[in-house]
């Protein structure tokens, strides 16, 4: 069954997802510089050179559990993501599409790899006081958005699944 779903073009889409989601994160995270680097006047060398390093910086600017947070969001984003596209264009094949809301992808937004990085979204939810109230800081918003992209891709898949199988009546009439 998972043949059907993971096949290469899934997988391919899958990556390519979440290494742009990494990338985002790592900039989002250094939202200022990256700005002031590109609207500068400073030669274009520096600038790639510049937004190299800082994707090279996230190795040792974040500890390693926030670093292996940020890189299981990304990949269950974009597996998400890939799934969910996929969905759509299945409901929209079938004239069944309704407005789809996904409450994970905006924590995994918020909690995209460290406490301080979400803030601004949590700010933007009126929470960020509460933030300094939690036992471990903030990071819980990252496990949380773990357990709810998690829980996402469980149900895109299974109705992914039903979606591929079909009901055969065994008693005839």
């Amino acid at each position: 069954m998972f043949k059907l779903i993971f096949t290469k073009k899934f997988i391919i889409l899958s990556s390519l997802l979440a290494f742009v989601y990494l990338i985002l994160s790592v900039y989002l995270m250094n939202f200022t510089l990256v700005k002031l680097t590109i609207t500068g006047s400073y030669p274009i060398g520096y600038k790639f050179n510049l937004l190299v390093d800082l994707l090279g910086g996230m190795l040792t600017a974040m500890s390693t559990a926030g670093l292996l947070i940020l890189i299981l969001t990304a990949i269950l984003a974009g597996i998400n993501l890939v799934l969910i596209s996929k969905r759509i264009l299945t409901l929209k094949s079938s004239r069944k599409l309704h407005w789809v809301v996904g409450g994970s992808s905006l924590l995994g937004i918020a909690g995209g790899g460290c406490a301080a990085c979400g803030l601004p979204v949590i700010a933007l939810l009126g929470l960020s006081g509460s933030v300094a109230f939690l036992p471990f800081g903030g990071s819980e918003i990252s496990i949380i958005s773990l357990v709810f992209l998690s829980i996402s891709l469980y149900f895109l898949l299974k109705s992914y699944t039903k979606q591929l199988s079909c009901k055969v009546d065994l008693y005839e009439n």
